[in-house]
């Protein structure tokens, strides 16, 4: 942690505390966010008047897609805010409003059956110029041996199946080219390895079945996934389905 902060420092980085949340389309599926202040009716002072809320819409290549203002009524009323499809048809959003900490979703919606998941209360890594031009250049050395700056590191468990399946959706927190190389095993067994390049602000949506071979005859097996950054990242499991992204589809957040 020492030499983290160290290197925070040297390079000029600046966390931005930032509430964001995923966002997923498909020609058959409805996202929308869900925003409510409910917190704010249990705190003396803070539970009365309106809330206005401000959401920036980030695509898949981190350019800005929409931006939304949003004003909530009250305390306890609920705004549903779609998202309407954008570049890429992933990303994250970011959500900004005074008094507002919590009791934010997003929701996919096939008109019959829907999944629903919160974001998160974290922050956005900004890096100054000598810092972005370090991390370029020593990443750009790495990526040629298909590795990575592991300054972030996380690990996650994911379904390969023919019935179920898992895909990360996995976001570049940050405002620099971020390189991210996920490593798949089972058993202890390495099965295969991927070096992603996500752009500042970017995201991608990456099919871990594609890291590997599942094993001859298994039905659904898990595996364990590793991922480690340069720059600030974070990622939430996608249960793709049977059919692949194109019927029901699960959303889960990740700590």
């Amino acid at each position: 942690m020492g030499l983290r902060k160290l290197a925070k420092r040297v390079l000029g980085v600046q966390r931005q505390p930032t509430y964001y949340l995923p966002w997923l389309t498909r020609p058959h599926l409805q996202c929308a966010l869900v925003l409510s202040n409910v917190e704010s009716r249990f705190k003396v002072g803070y539970n009365r008047g309106s809330f206005p809320v401000s959401v920036v819409q980030y695509d898949a290549d981190g350019a800005v897609a929409g931006r939304h203002e949003v004003t909530l009524p009250d305390a306890v009323e609920a705004v549903e805010l779609p998202l309407p499809p954008a570049p890429g048809g992933c990303g994250f959003v970011t959500v900004k409003g005074e008094r507002i900490n919590s009791d934010l979703y997003v929701t996919l919606s096939d008109g019959l059956a829907y999944t629903a998941t919160h974001g998160r209360g974290e922050f956005i890594e900004r890096y100054a110029l000598p810092g972005w031009m370090a991390l370029a250049a020593v990443g750009a050395l790495l990526a040629l041996a298909g590795r990575a700056i592991p300054a972030f590191v996380r690990h996650q468990y994911a379904y390969v199946g023919p019935d179920s399946r898992s895909h990360l959706l996995v976001m570049n927190l940050s405002n620099v080219t971020n390189r991210v190389r996920v490593v798949a095993s089972r058993n202890g067994r390495v099965l295969g390895a991927r070096l992603l390049r996500l752009p500042p602000m970017g995201s991608m949506l990456l099919d871990v079945g594609t890291l590997g071979a599942a094993a001859a005859g298994a039905a659904t097996e898990v595996w364990r996934i590793r991922l480690e950054g340069a720059a600030w990242f974070n990622l939430y499991v996608v249960g793709a389905g049977a059919r692949n992204l194109e019927g029901p589809l699960s959303l889960m957040h990740v700590k």
